[in-house]
């Protein structure tokens, strides 16, 4: 199976919003990335272009997301990029998304104090704990069925 897997670093451009979305919870933000570097001829910093790209984060992520990043954060994004496609006025549109399976603040800017959430347990048939399944978890290459079994929304 081919995967799009992408990692993007960049900035938050707008607050992250959380909403129900079929049987989970989304959090959507948008993000900007700028190519940039150093032009020893003039001694400065060039930018370059910018890529913008929308971030949907997930049930578990999406949850720590809305409560951990705000507008103007450096961030890293790993993830499966794919195209939405929506229509306007008749005309057809599209732009990226990334699907996050991490999302973490960029450490090369900054700091950040790391706090471990417990995780759900359920317990098993012979009274051992067993992990609930959580979509977050599945990996970014994961299939469809295997997404599907997890309970994600695609």
């Amino acid at each position: 199976m081919s995967s799009n897997q992408i990692t993007v670093v960049g900035n938050v451009v707008d607050s992250p919003v959380r909403r129900r979305a079929g049987s989970g919870e989304v959090t959507k933000f948008r993000m900007a990335s700028t190519d940039r570097w150093f032009d020893s001829g003039s001694g400065q910093w060039v930018d370059g272009d910018t890529f913008y790209v929308d971030v949907d984060c997930w049930n578990t992520l999406g949850a720590h997301v809305s409560g951990c990043v705000v507008k103007g954060d450096p961030v890293v994004v790993v993830g499966r990029i794919a195209t939405s496609e929506y229509e306007v006025d008749g005309a057809k549109r599209s732009r990226p998304v990334i699907r996050a399976a991490q999302v973490g603040h960029d450490l090369s800017r900054g700091s950040a104090v790391f706090k471990r959430t417990p995780r759900a347990v359920v317990a098993g048939a012979e009274g051992a704990p067993a992990e609930s399944a959580d979509p977050a978890d599945v990996p970014a290459d994961a299939t469809e069925e295997q997404l599907a079994s997890a309970g994600a929304p695609f």
